[in-house]
């Protein structure tokens, strides 16, 4: 993938952002980045906080309608993150101090983690992956890519992916994503987002969750995960630990 197929879609979008930053007195463009995650959670079902105001639930409207279409035209790229790393590159390290991997590092480190996968989707299994520094999701968000390309959408469904951030717009952005990807290009078998410590696993907040592997349910004594991809915050189950203590780090730290 070139390095202008992944940033034009985040051109378009930081263009569309810095607009509406532009229009108020007080949100500045990464405030807009976390509310449109938020938006785009909350058609998938997750509630929000606070119900948007008149004003903002148009504008959002409008530029959650924008992502839908980027994602739908540029599958599993990453968006949000070149969209976020591009506010910090203009003077919002204030709020936005981190970076991360590029798409063409992550989709090199994804081609090489599912080498000889062949063996391994041949088996009754779930392919369980860990990212415990998600970031945007954009190792992810490769994976996915990477399987599609070589063995079709019916390989995502073999897998369970668990993504974990400290920071929450980082975690919401990977929900978002794979989410948004998932609705428009094929869903994994299993997703988990969640906002915490992937070193204590301490106070792990869910921010998504979904199952589609009834294989993987039956194997739970209390099976809360819900069957369908709809984003949820309940209390973590023995599902949601299960989740986190196994897997494969994809994350290049």
């Amino acid at each position: 993938m070139s390095k202008s197929n992944v940033d034009q879609p985040a051109r378009v979008l930081s263009r569309a952002i810095e607009t509406l930053a532009a229009r108020g007195r007080h949100d500045r463009p990464d405030e807009w980045l976390r509310c449109l995650c938020q938006d785009v959670l909350a058609g998938f079902g997750r509630r929000l906080a606070q119900p948007w105001d008149e004003a903002r639930h148009e504008a959002l409207h409008a530029l959650s309608a924008l992502y839908g279409k980027l994602v739908g035209d540029h599958p599993w790229t990453d968006i949000l993150g070149s969209v976020y790393m591009e506010f910090g590159s203009r003077g919002q390290h204030r709020w936005l101090g981190q970076y991360f991997t590029p798409q063409t590092v992550a989709t090199c480190m994804a081609e090489m983690q599912l080498t000889g996968l062949e063996d391994r989707l041949s088996e009754n299994e779930l392919i369980r992956v860990l990212e415990p520094t998600s970031g945007s999701g954009v190792m992810l968000l490769a994976m996915c890519e990477c399987l599609q390309r070589r063995h079709g959408v019916a390989a995502l469904r073999r897998f369970a992916f668990t993504a974990i951030d400290l920071d929450r717009l980082c975690a919401e952005m990977t929900a978002t994503q794979l989410l948004a990807n998932a609705a428009f290009h094929g869903e994994p078998g299993e997703l988990h987002v969640y906002h915490g410590n992937a070193l204590t696993h301490a106070t792990l907040e869910i921010v998504v969750s979904f199952a589609r592997s009834p294989a993987f349910i039956d194997r739970l004594d209390d099976p809360t995960i819900p069957p369908d991809p709809r984003p949820t915050c309940p209390t973590p189950s023995p599902a949601m630990a299960f989740a986190v203590a196994v897997g494969e780090q994809m994350s290049l730290f």
